[in-house]
């Protein structure tokens, strides 16, 4: 199935997912949920850092190119048939609503877990379904175990014969909030909507 298909067949579906490993959040230093008094999770906690991967359009880019404007980062893969798209399609729209009932932009940035299927021409076929500004991001497989390394997110090959080249991906699924300066505020768990997740950033921006 072509992977718009499967993105657009899945959007919108209500899944119940298990995610993995959410008890190793809460042993990052961070403060715990709703210590802010904002909507999201942990705050504080040492999540995140620099990366270099390469965009749908072929182009490397790096942590340092969404500073200035807040972002909302998720990574997953672009055959996964359930959980990503809902979780991108809950970004999009998150980030249209902030800029509606704002002044921000919010960048929206979909980083693979799974490189040796999702190329540039792959991501660039799927991102846009989900928006024309989201960004999907790729790299060597060290490039992407670093990224995902630095943002604490767990993933592994799964054998799945339903899947193409027989393996599916088991990974940590959490919506990562970065502030205008690209550094770690809050994340956002598979349950929470986009006017949950747009409050949370509106009220950690303080807009």
């Amino acid at each position: 199935m072509a992977l718009a298909t499967r993105a657009l067949l899945a959007i919108g579906a209500s899944i119940a997912v298990a995610v993995v490993g959410t008890a190793s959040f809460f042993a990052m230093g961070g403060q715990a949920p709703g210590a802010r008094n904002c909507p999201g999770g942990l705050t504080g906690a040492d999540i995140g850092g620099p990366f270099s991967l390469t965009n749908q359009n072929g182009e490397r880019m790096t942590d340092r190119d969404f500073a200035g404007n807040p972002s909302l980062v998720y990574f997953g893969y672009a055959t996964c048939p359930d959980v990503c798209p809902t979780e991108l399609a809950d970004v999009a729209a998150a980030a249209e609503i902030v800029s509606e009932k704002t002044d921000m932009a919010v960048n929206s940035v979909f980083i693979t877990v799974d490189p040796k299927r999702d190329t540039v021409e792959a991501l660039g076929e799927y991102v846009p379904y989900f928006s024309e500004a989201m960004v999907g991001l790729t790299g060597t497989e060290d490039e992407v175990a670093a990224a995902a390394k630095a943002y604490r997110v767990y993933y592994a090959e799964r054998p799945d014969k339903d899947f193409p080249d027989g393996y599916s991906m088991d990974h940590s699924s959490y919506i990562y909030l970065l502030g205008k300066d690209a550094q770690f505020i809050t994340y956002f768990k598979y349950e929470d909507n986009p006017d949950y997740i747009a409050e949370g950033v509106a009220c950690h921006l303080g807009a």
